[in-house]
């Protein structure tokens, strides 16, 4: 857990969002018609179907994983993969929507290379 003090800590502006923020809405770029090209509805689809079932559970909350130690960086690793998984049962998830609840959660887990390397072959 983080000190109280902590969070009163807030970086000096610009922030690197407020400027993405900025440059995003004085562009012109018609950003669905481009996500749609680049990655399919489909996708966009899944993941935000999987986006939802993933934020709504708070394992995988990554708010406090700065302050964790190397001893606890791997339960939380055990607990998210565990989760995936349980969560993959119960949603009766393709192998796609598993993968991509895994890059959506964007952290190296302990069954990635058994996942990635064991399974495939």
């Amino acid at each position: 857990m983080a000190p109280s003090w902590v969070n009163q800590l807030r970086p000096s502006d610009p922030q690197g969002s407020d400027l993405l923020q900025h440059e995003r809405a004085c562009s012109e770029l018609p950003v669905e018609q481009l996500s749609n090209f680049l990655f399919t509805k489909e996708v966009l689809a899944r993941q935000d179907r999987v986006l939802d079932i993933l934020t709504s559970d708070k394992v995988f909350d990554k708010s406090q994983n700065y302050f964790d130690g190397r001893v606890d960086r791997f339960r939380t690793a055990l607990a998210r993969a565990k989760r995936l998984q349980q969560l993959s049962v119960k949603h009766q998830w393709s192998r796609d929507e598993f993968q991509t609840a895994s890059d959506l959660i964007s952290e190296p887990g302990p069954y990635g290379l058994h996942l990635s390397m064991f399974l495939v072959r």
